[in-house]
């Protein structure tokens, strides 16, 4: 075969295998009057992926979107938008029993809550308000889980949390009690639930890929059917682990000894009852995973400066925004960097193998943005995950430092060809539809995942579907 032909056939493989990683699943028709400033668009899948409905509002009216199970349009009910003096935005969803949805908006300061229920077999829709009693709360995170809308928040005093969800026209409050246990800082100095929360902002980690910014967060909320988890990783010679049990609203608590090592950065990312964490300075890195139900550590990988890291499955790499990517040649110059940032590890399951993302992270100024871009702009990495087009995946001026791992469901190390994953297919869709793309929003359904975006020239909602390369 000549050169010619060689590169034609990488090049129509390339294309086929773009084309096949990204598939239309809608283009509903929906004009989104002006201005734009009161444009919002809220995407809410059932939890038991029986259909996912759509929420855009403009200053005037909220419409309704109603999809199949598979994605397909269905239906819409159009109705007035809460008073714009009033509620700010639309901060969560939820479901009733029969499958009906609910869109609730907020003030700024969340003291006020309007619920529309829409109910697509009457074709009606329902308001409900509600005045919550915060008594200086500070809010700690929203979200939409398991069907409910969560607010939970901080109150001054005390080592309590309070937890209110929302379930059509009504809402439950849950005091989550942490008296009985004890915190210590970054320093091991005693401190108290409320100085941690207070100078640590709570990440939620949503049941899919997630980017290394936000699994650096020292203070992590994981949400389950059956349990709400917090992990705290202020301390470097621990983590905490808190279970809320969703059943009667106890607390419980596990502490996963880190490896301390020297003037070592570290943090840790819990998955599937297993508790997995880094720990690295310039001289070295180990990465363990441990069963937190009996405290057992199933296995621990280390390298040190002058080792190669025989657990990786990628380049060692460096990326800033959406710039393309810088490879190091070594893993002296890999920890050198690393250890400037804050320490991370995220988890993702794949069919058959779990993907760990092993580096750090750190907020770069824009003069040095600029340095490092013109630095970088000649780089060529080798595909793959994450050494793929992560753009959109690593906002701002975040810099990341980063390798890739596959192991088994026993944490042993599998050294297979790297695949790519609907988070780079994602990235490179968004970088290619730049002016079409706008109020983008991305979730897990079933096997795949769903890039849902308002085109404002075609006055169009789009879902597009894209999975890993895992996904056979």
């Amino acid at each position: 075969m000549t050169i010619k032909k060689i590169l034609t056939t990488l090049l129509i493989t390339c294309c086929l295998q773009n084309a096949f990683s990204q598939v239309v699943l809608s283009a509903h028709n929906i004009d989104l009057k002006k201005s734009r400033d009161y444009h919002e668009i809220l995407t809410a899948p059932e939890a038991k992926n029986h259909g996912v409905v759509v929420f855009a509002s403009d200053k005037n009216t909220v419409t309704a979107l109603q999809y199949t199970r598979v994605l397909y349009y269905k239906d819409s009910i159009a109705t007035e938008r809460p008073d714009a003096d009033e509620y700010d935005f639309m901060a969560g969803y939820s479901y009733n029993e029969n499958g009906q949805p609910s869109a609730y908006w907020a003030s700024s300061d969340y003291k006020k809550i309007q619920e529309l229920h829409f109910d697509f077999e009457t074709k009606t829709v329902t308001d409900y308000n509600f005045a919550l009693p915060f008594t200086n709360e500070q809010i700690l995170s929203t979200f939409s889980e398991n069907n409910y809308f969560y607010i939970i928040t901080l109150p001054k005093l005390g080592s309590k949390l309070k937890l209110y969800a929302f379930y059509e026209g009504r809402y439950l409050l849950r005091l989550l009690d942490f008296s009985a246990f004890t915190f210590k800082d970054a320093d091991n100095h005693p401190t108290t639930l409320s100085k941690l929360l207070g100078d640590y902002s709570v990440q939620k980690v949503e049941n899919a890929y997630t980017p290394l910014p936000p699994a650096a967060a020292k203070v992590k909320l994981y949400v389950s059917e059956k349990a709400i988890q917090f992990t705290f990783d202020q301390n470097p010679a621990y983590t905490q682990i808190f279970t809320v049990n969703t059943s009667n609203y106890s607390v419980t608590e596990k502490v996963i000894p880190q490896l301390i090592i020297k003037e070592g950065k570290s943090n840790s990312f819990l998955h599937n009852q297993k508790l997995y964490q880094v720990t690295l300075n310039d001289e070295e890195l180990n990465l363990s995973a441990t069963n937190i139900l009996n405290g057992e550590v199933i296995k621990t990988y280390e390298a040190g400066k002058e080792d190669t890291i025989t657990f990786k499955n990628s380049p060692l790499l460096e990326q800033t925004g959406d710039r393309r990517g810088n490879e190091f040649k070594n893993t002296k110059k890999f920890l050198r960097k690393a250890a400037m940032g804050d320490a991370a590890v995220s988890v993702y399951q794949t069919p058959n193998d779990i993907m760990v993302v092993t580096g750090s992270i750190r907020n770069i100024m824009p003069a040095g943005d600029l340095i490092l871009g013109a630095m970088m702009s000649g780089a060529t990495i080798a595909s793959g995950v994450g050494s793929g087009d992560m753009s959109g995946m690593f906002p701002g001026n975040n810099q990341n430092v980063y390798f890739e791992s596959l192991f088994d469901d026993s944490f042993n190390h599998k050294p297979l060809p790297q695949q790519r994953l609907a988070a780079d297919y994602i990235g490179q869709y968004i970088a290619g539809h730049e002016k079409a793309v706008s109020m983008q929003t991305v979730f897990k359904y079933d096997y795949y995942y769903v890039l849902g975006f308002y085109d404002a020239k075609a006055k169009k909602y789009v879902m597009v579907k894209f999975q890993d390369d895992f996904v056979e």
